[in-house]
């Protein structure tokens, strides 16, 4: 017996956690559905005869050292699907894969999947030990490649999403690389002008008998607070970063983070592009794959990472399931576009709502990639405003005293 943590959702739409003592990872399963709530995350805490932490196998030296970035996902999946649709064997196939793969948690992750399975385990519960690697999307995927016999269309999937995953996390990068330089620079230069220049300034500006104006005064105050206070502010910087890590332990906090951000300008709007199309495509591919309606949503669900669109997709869950039309109920919820309720609209009318999501997932594609090409043109006009206010600021600081001071001279 084991114990696993969870978390689910109840049929209120609230989030609920806790534990429960079982054999298997299904077992978990059917308990949780018995008991009115529908299991989002299930994590192993502890097994006989292994050790294990917050879900995983305790980490050595190379865990600490090492993670599984989205190359070896990308390596591993494609090559599970290659040799899952050549006949060979789950066991065979991960005991291949752990010996051949350089990163060595990866390995040591495989063998042990490999040896669980050899056990007697499922590859859906094997991969629950490590909730790190294997997302709820994952573990998903995973089984309904099992209960369709059909695991390497599963692999074949999973290594398409993490390389569109790779694919935009890359173009993201390419394209901020520009605005973060500039960022870079402006706090750099800042830091050196309130280091070495203002102080030479300030001195000289506290010796004049003129009238200091407001953007001077603000000046030196700052000045005078990093100089006495530096150690002050690293130590609320790395308050801060510690704070939000403990907030994000509770669910408001992410649920309002997650609120907030979608209100980002141009970042929200990306990622709510980002997240409907994963959403779109996982709905598809499942539907494709026989899972009836109800089971897609719930399942789809986890291929969005935002809480507050994972729990209006509940609500449609729940909306559907009470009889409403899919696409009556994904009008309900002004964050879906009108295009998505048209097109399921349109698939529910014809019987062919899997090809309308895979449709609506093709143009949400195209748009990421349209405004992640164009998102330093995007940025752009927001850091010349940003920079022009930073020098407009320490110009009319530094010469509007400067100014005065020579008028008083002139004067005198």
């Amino acid at each position: 017996m084991s114990t696993f943590s969870y978390e689910a959702i109840q049929n209120d739409g609230k989030m609920v956690s806790g534990r429960h003592v079982a054999s298997t990872v299904k077992e978990v399963e059917v308990w949780l559905v018995e008991q009115g709530r529908h299991p989002v995350v299930i994590r192993i805490e502890a097994a006989e005869g292994r050790e294990e932490v917050q879900g995983e196998v305790a980490p050595g030296f190379w865990q600490r050292m090492y993670g599984v970035g989205l190359n070896d996902k990308i390596l591993f999946c494609r090559q599970m699907a290659t040799m899952l649709g050549a006949g060979v064997t789950i066991l065979q196939a991960l005991e291949i894969m752990g010996r051949q793969v350089t990163n060595p948690v990866l390995s040591s992750l495989l063998l042990d999947v490999a040896a669980r399975i050899e056990e007697g385990g499922r590859l859906s519960e094997s991969f629950a030990f490590y909730p790190r690697l294997a997302t709820p999307l994952f573990l998903n995927i995973i089984r309904v490649g099992e209960e369709t016999g059909t695991l390497d269309l599963s692999f074949r999937y999973l290594a398409e999403l993490f390389e569109n995953e790779k694919e935009v996390s890359e173009r993201i990068k390419s394209a901020t690389r520009y605005p973060k330089i500039v960022i870079t620079a402006i706090f750099g230069a800042t830091f050196f002008l309130m280091s070495f220049i203002v102080p030479k300034f300030v001195s000289l500006f506290r010796n004049s008998k003129v009238e200091l104006p407001l953007p001077t005064k603000i000046l030196i105050a700052m000045s005078d607070f990093t100089a006495s206070y530096f150690w002050l502010i690293i130590l609320l910087v790395v308050a801060s970063i510690l704070g939000f890590r403990w907030t994000m332990r509770y669910e408001s906090y992410r649920i309002l983070r997650d609120r907030l951000w979608l209100k980002v300008p141009i970042f929200g709007d990306l990622s709510l592009k980002i997240y409907l199309s994963r959403f779109c495509r996982v709905f598809a591919v499942l539907l494709k794959s026989g899972v009836n309606i109800i089971s897609t949503l719930e399942l789809s669900a986890t291929a969005l990472e935002n809480l507050v669109l994972w729990g209006i997709v509940d609500k449609v869950t729940s909306e559907v399931r009470d009889g409403v039309e899919m696409h009556e109920a994904i009008r309900r919820h002004p964050l879906f576009p009108d295009m998505i309720v048209q097109m399921v609209a349109i698939g529910e009318q014809s019987g062919q709502v899997d090809e309308m999501m895979d449709k609506v997932a093709d143009y949400y594609e195209q748009e990421t990639n349209y405004m992640i090409k164009n998102l330093a043109t995007l940025l752009e006009p927001i850091l010349l405003l940003f920079l022009g206010v930073m020098v407009g600021f320490l110009a009319l600081a530094i010469y509007m005293p400067m100014w005065n001071m020579m008028n008083v001279m002139k004067g005198g």
